[in-house]
């Protein structure tokens, strides 16, 4: 909740002040944190990361294909 807070708050108030370079950029850093989480905690929870075939589509739907994640508890993100 707190980093959705954080993105929308830098897409929404450079707008008001003409900075919305610099909020596009900091959104974006914002994303990749998010994806870097994800990331982390799936291969905590299944000892490796989504292969290339499974995609970053592992972080939301269990996937199937090798290598099989029997640790998969949860989506990892919240939205597609």
């Amino acid at each position: 909740v707190m980093v959705i807070i954080a993105v929308l708050a830098a897409v929404v108030l450079p707008k008001l002040t003409g900075r919305s370079e610099d909020a596009r950029i900091s959104a974006a850093k914002s994303q990749i944190a998010i994806f870097s989480n994800a990331l982390s905690t799936y291969e905590i929870d299944n000892g490796s990361y989504p292969s290339t075939a499974q995609g970053l589509d592992a972080l939301r739907n269990k996937p199937t294909g090798t290598p099989e994640p029997k640790g998969w508890k949860r989506p990892y993100l919240e939205k597609d």
